[in-house]
């Protein structure tokens, strides 16, 4: 469901809750709702969701994908939860998919997470956030560690707020708001004398923190990549207000960063998911290569037609055209010799999708979500293969 709506979402947001709505002695039943701003589904259209191989609508099944059977298997699912599974959704504004399930009550703990709250007790924290869902997450947060907050909308807002005689510990701010954003509003912060040495601590995206690390290190005691954690959101402000961060283990990978000076390759990223995109992109990066990206099997034989690559990691499931029958294309085209190696990547991992990429003719298969270490290997496989056949030819 997730999934989906991500895919269908290109503005906006996804936001998934869950509320107790039945409880017994014995078992409580949840309601799951997966919410999205994205294109929506005409009513007419409702009534066939959960139907094998049913879609919503041809144009947004060319731009999208479909849903295929997902929405299938997760009414089953729900089915043999005790559950079921409905939606409601209006065109242009988005969709919410519901499903419940029973489950029984156990005796674990409470809590499983026990904060440190004793120095946030009394203290007052400025929210400030145009989006309410996350005024809500962090409210709620903030109450159960017995913080009292404010909440205002924007940039404009807050500079009012704190010009007048509030007290106030600390201030979290969204770098993305209209107006006045995040880092316009750090500024105007550090202006008031008053509030000079006011903690700021900022939400932001990796990205976002990766491309403007040294102004959020000028601008703010502290950032916080979103979505919100509850542990690293309360580790942050913990440092804030005493200068000292809990110390957490955290387990070291060991990439291989000069596997590109090593196997130097031409890699074509065949992928229409845009998270997919990135983590793929983050890791091959950090490997060392510059990888050209296709979002579906159309763009995959457009881009063999402008440069030769040496290897393409082919997504099976893509709009337009899918992997299989680029793959298929491509060994029609281009001799052996010629053609890049095609690397097989789905989320299954069944072995009649196996069977179906070694009939179209591809090299290799990976499962998703690419681990690094499966992909480091498949490149060491397949680069030394590219790299003797360059050095024969």
């Amino acid at each position: 469901l997730i999934n989906n709506a991500v895919k269908f979402t290109e503005h906006g947001e996804v936001f998934v809750s869950v509320k107790l709505n039945v409880k017994t002695e014995e078992f409580v039943e949840l309601v799951i709702a997966v919410n999205d701003t994205g294109v929506g589904i005409p009513q007419d259209k409702l009534n066939k969701l959960f139907k094998a191989f049913s879609q919503v609508d041809s144009s947004s099944t060319r731009q999208y994908g479909g849903t295929g059977l997902g929405l299938v298997i997760s009414k089953r699912l729900s089915e043999l939860m005790g559950g079921k599974i409905w939606v409601e959704s209006k065109v242009d504004e988005g969709s919410t998919f519901y499903f419940t399930l029973q489950t029984t009550i156990c005796d674990a703990p409470q809590s499983l997470f026990e904060p440190k709250i004793e120095l946030l007790q009394g203290q007052h924290v400025l929210v400030v956030d145009d989006n309410a869902n996350n005024q809500r997450i962090l409210n709620h947060l903030l109450h159960s560690w017995n913080c009292s907050t404010s909440t205002v909308g924007s940039g404009k807002n807050a500079i009012a707020w704190l010009q007048q005689d509030n007290k106030c510990d600390v201030v979290i701010i969204d770098r993305h708001m209209p107006e006045m954003d995040g880092v316009q509003l750090a500024k105007a912060i550090h202006k008031i004398e008053k509030w000079q040495e006011l903690p700021l601590i900022v939400l932001t995206t990796i990205d976002e923190l990766e491309n403007n690390l040294e102004e959020t290190k000028f601008l703010f005691q502290a950032s916080i990549c979103k979505p919100i954690k509850q542990a690293h959101l309360l580790n942050m402000l913990n440092y804030v207000l005493t200068g000292v961060k809990n110390k957490r283990r955290v387990k070291t990978t060991k990439i291989d960063t000069s596997l590109a000076e090593r196997l130097p390759l031409d890699i074509l990223l065949a992928e229409d998911d845009i998270i997919n995109q990135k983590i793929s992109l983050l890791t091959l990066e950090k490997m060392g290569y510059s990888v050209d990206v296709a979002n579906n099997g159309l763009e995959v034989l457009s881009a063999l037609k402008e440069k030769s690559y040496d290897i393409i990691l082919m997504d099976l499931h893509m709009p337009q055209m899918d992997g299989l029958t680029a793959s298929k294309n491509i060994i029609e085209k281009y001799s052996v010799s010629e053609r890049p190696k095609i690397i097989a990547t789905t989320a299954s991992a069944m072995y009649n999708v196996r069977k179906q990429c070694v009939e179209a003719g591809m090299d290799d298969y990976m499962t998703k979500p690419l681990q690094w270490r499966n992909l480091e290997n498949i490149l060491e496989k397949w680069g030394k293969i590219c790299n003797l056949e360059t050095d024969v030819t």
